[in-house]
């Protein structure tokens, strides 16, 4: 009984003062702290206003009409009547139209052929030619949207006022035209808006690339000045790694409990994007996804022998961390290899269980898979973690006892 409180006694010292450390060694570093504002805050303040205008409008098209006819100028003028689209119908051929293009005055060609109203009420079947860029898609997309919209738009009511004239009322041409009613609802994401997409999944990402880069530069310092085994002692003595990586953990944690609700709270409401979920539920899904980052960062921390190593390292490894997150490309199109890759980053499970939660309307049952899966991150690279210091407050140990 006297040893068993002993060991608690010291364990729960050894905590306590590790959180004492750790948050000393933030406060005073002022690289750790600009990460952790500038990233947290600053960045994703910039990103979600640069994208705050949702989609993109009025889209310049250059509309070459060939025809000159009143159906024409109707059709033009259905185009510019779109939200998305804005044309410009003062090219006379192609290739000034292709000169506009190349000098990124307009975005997309739309060509009207000639005998366009001549081709319609004769009965035969004409051509509307469209250009747009794929290399952009956004563009693309809005571009070939749009003028397919319109195209049935108009191709309908070339069929509605032909059935009309043969005596059908609007609503037996209407419906001869159209007997299956399609109706379209977007789950989630209703407007479609590209920030209700990407921020979500960027601010879930953030906290795990801020805190390896906050671990690495510490890291880092601690390397160089060789003080990971002064700075926490109990490393040295067996079980001790375990208070100390528990303590660092749940500093990070409780650091993020504040940083969260000021990006959840303020930044989304100031730009309108929707938050579906409490905040109790957020903090219990993101424990084990900071737990699980707090051990990997620790655990690959052994190999910065300086504060710039970390940076530099981080920098690198943060775009292919940005690739595997299912951020730019979803992970089921990703190879076996790349799916088994994307298993082991914590930002993959937390990606996906904090847009869930958030702008899903999930429950926290319906992300359990999620949550059990980064606390079985977070016990792997617990694993190394305490290894990898451990290791490390040998080595300094050793060092020192050479140099004397």
């Amino acid at each position: 009984m006297k040893v068993s409180f002993k060991t608690y006694y010291k364990a729960k010292t050894s905590f306590w003062n590790t959180i004492v450390t750790e948050w000393s060694a933030i406060k005073s570093d002022k690289a750790v702290i600009s990460t952790f504002v500038l990233m947290t805050v600053v960045i994703l303040i910039a990103y979600t206003y640069i994208y705050s205008n949702q989609v993109v409008k009025e889209v310049p098209v250059a509309v070459i009409n060939q025809d000159g006819s009143k159906m024409s100028r109707d059709y033009i003028n259905m185009l510019d009547a779109t939200e998305g689209l804005k044309t410009i119908a003062n090219y006379t051929d192609v290739q000034a139209a292709k000169v506009a293009y190349y000098s990124k005055d307009i975005m997309g060609i739309v060509i009207i052929p000639k005998n366009f109203e001549k081709n319609i009420r004769s009965g035969k079947q004409t051509t509307i030619t469209t250009f747009s860029d794929a290399a952009n898609m956004i563009f693309y997309k809005k571009v070939l949207g749009d003028v397919t919209t319109i195209n049935g738009y108009f191709s309908a009511g070339i069929v509605i006022k032909k059935q009309m004239a043969l005596g059908k009322t609007i609503d037996e041409a209407q419906q001869n035209y159209t007997p299956i009613k399609a109706i379209s609802t977007s789950l989630f994401n209703s407007s479609a808006g590209y920030a209700n997409y990407l921020i979500p999944m960027l601010t879930a990402l953030l906290v795990q690339l801020v805190l390896l880069m906050g671990i690495g530069i510490l890291s880092g310092s601690r390397q160089e000045y060789i003080s990971t085994h002064t700075n926490f002692p109990r490393l040295l003595h067996p079980g001790g790694t375990i208070p100390i990586l528990l303590a660092k953990a749940c500093l990070y944690t409780a650091i993020f409990m504040v940083v969260i609700p000021i990006q959840v709270g303020i930044v989304y409401t100031l730009f309108s994007i929707p938050v579906r979920s409490s905040l109790l539920t957020i903090y219990l899904f993101l424990v084990p996804y900071v737990f699980s980052t707090v051990f990997l960062g620790i655990s690959i921390s052994s190999f910065f022998k300086r504060r710039e190593e970390a940076i530099v390292f981080l920098v690198l490894i943060s775009v292919p961390s940005l690739m595997l997150s299912g951020l730019s490309f979803p992970v089921e199109g990703f190879s076996e290899f790349y799916k088994g890759l994307a298993k082991l980053i914590p930002s993959t499970p937390g990606i996906n269980g904090f847009v869930r939660l958030t702008q899903m309307k999930a429950s926290f049952f319906e992300v359990l898979n999620e949550w059990n899966h980064l606390w079985i991150l977070s016990l792997i690279y617990f694993v190394l973690a305490s290894i990898s210091l451990k290791r490390r407050a040998f080595k300094e140990s050793k060092m020192l006892k050479a140099q004397h």
